[in-house]
């Protein structure tokens, strides 16, 4: 009709349904963005200052607003611009209730808590939220380096909240679920992105968390030395304000390391094999050895600095969270050989370390699980070394050119025709969907199997097998068919 073609006005009223219709309406291009930003603006707003006027208008109003973010947030057909769906899960989080500072403000959450148990589309939110942490750092998609982890705080916030909630922590194991049975899928399953995405962001987050401690610790030190007398006053003021600034970035890095790291440890509670897997369980196995030792370690002195409340530096916590995360993996094999092929930072003494600390800071309850996974992963480490000598002479074509180690599942890229492992190209595609070799576009779907390789390096692996002893021989045999 004549109405139909001159007004971009809504005729019908449809409910929301998910998965979102994939023809995206045309009358969105007609909506400023200032609208939803002042929508997640309003909300944060009142989040901070009167949070008691969610309870006021209670449960049933707030739902077409959380639909609203819901819709939005994880479609970026529907909303392209990454930052503002990003801003619409700040939104989300101003809703989750059992924070602190309500509890000692003494404000009630009943009708918050109701609005993440109660809504039509409970079972979105997981998803939602994934989604939008993934998107902001996908090709096309992407934000500044440092504003991603501004956009992810809120996150962090609303996952650990829906976890505590049965109906949502399955939810998280359903998409667990759907990832390990996909884990080698042209396009990645989200709950491995986003795995992938959360352990990148715990090894950028310690590591700088480390480094800014470390130097304010020799900055507090030449300080207290007397060592800034001697400079002038332009020079000694300064380094005072490099000092402040580098305490202000230590208490950012150090509040987002502890979110990222307890998020790990909560999932890999309950989850652990998209963990376990060989696409990721050794950059798993070897961030958490590195940040275990060098919290517990020799090294640990150099981040003991004054007043460790003003930076949020909270070692033990750290501590107790990737020793759990430990704890919780240890039933894998694969976990436990990925810890023990760790050159960079695993010894013997490391989990010796770490039963140290845990006496220190009363945590003794969790000393033989920690041990047990120090035997474990002693065993493993024999195992493979006389398997390892068995195969020293392996000739330098079945090792994959990347990692340097006895190919499993040789593969050949289509563009550069290089030959890698399977596991080692696929744990490159989760961050990067190009050829390592050349930068050209590369998919799992493109690699090609080199089935003459893998014959003849299992053919390598059983004349070598004849040599070695019959339980060392079905061990090792396990090991390489853990993919």
């Amino acid at each position: 009709s004549e109405t139909e073609t001159t007004t971009f006005a809504p005729l019908e009223e449809r409910a929301i349904t998910f998965p979102l219709p994939e023809k995206v309406p045309f009358t969105l291009k007609c909506i400023p963005e200032f609208i939803v930003e002042n929508i997640v603006s309003f909300l944060v707003y009142i989040f901070r200052y009167i949070p008691t006027l969610f309870e006021d208008i209670g449960c049933s109003k707030m739902e077409p607003i959380v639909t609203f973010l819901l819709t939005y947030m994880g479609s970026s057909s529907h909303m392209k611009n990454p930052h503002l769906r990003a801003r619409l899960a700040e939104g989300l989080d101003a809703f989750v209730p059992n924070r602190d500072d309500l509890t000692i403000l003494n404000i009630s959450t009943y009708q918050r808590t109701r609005l993440f148990t109660h809504h039509p589309h409970k079972g979105e939110m997981v998803k939602m939220v994934m989604k939008v942490f993934v998107s902001i750092e996908m090709t096309g998609q992407s934000v500044q380096f440092e504003q991603k982890f501004n956009y992810r705080r809120p996150m962090y916030q609303i996952l650990k909240y829906l976890w505590q909630i049965t109906e949502h922590e399955l939810c998280f194991k359903a998409l667990a679920c759907e990832a390990e049975a996909n884990m080698e899928a042209v396009e990645a399953p989200l709950f491995l992105r986003f795995i992938n995405l959360l352990i990148n962001d715990a090894i950028y987050l310690l590591d700088e968390s480390l480094s800014n401690m470390a130097k304010l610790k020799e900055m507090q030190t030449a300080h207290a030395n007397g060592e800034w007398n001697s400079l002038s006053e332009r020079e000694s003021a300064e380094n005072m304000r490099l000092m402040n600034h580098t305490g202000r970035l230590a208490q950012y890095d150090n509040t987002l390391a502890k979110d990222t790291t307890f998020a790990l440890q909560q999932i890999t509670s309950e989850i652990t094999s998209v963990f376990t897997h060989p696409t990721i369980v050794d950059r798993v196995a070897g961030m958490l050895n590195y940040f275990l030792l060098n919290l517990v370690g020799p090294n640990r002195k150099n981040f003991k600095v004054k007043n460790l409340d003003d930076y949020a530096f909270d070692p033990k916590q750290i501590v107790l969270d990737i020793i759990k995360i430990y704890i919780h993996l240890k039933d894998s094999d694969a976990f436990c050989l990925a810890v023990s092929q760790d050159g960079r930072s695993y010894s013997p003494s490391l989990f010796e370390f770490a039963e140290d600390v845990l006496v220190r800071v009363d945590y003794g309850c969790l000393l033989s699980e920690l041990r047990e996974v120090a035997e474990k992963v002693a065993r493993k480490a024999i195992e493979y070394m006389e398997n390892e000598e068995a195969l020293a002479e392996a000739p330098d074509h079945y090792l994959d050119p990347i990692m340097s180690t006895l190919m499993k599942d040789p593969v050949i890229l289509p563009s550069s025709k290089k030959t890698v492992d399977r596991t080692t190209i696929a744990r490159h595609l989760l961050s990067d969907q190009t050829d390592p070799f050349n930068r050209s576009a590369l998919s799992m779907d493109q690699l090609i199997p080199d089935v003459a390789l893998k014959a003849e390096i299992d053919n390598f692996i059983r004349e070598r097998q004849k040599k070695t002893k019959p339980e060392a021989n079905e061990i090792f045999i396990e090991t390489m068919e853990m993919d």
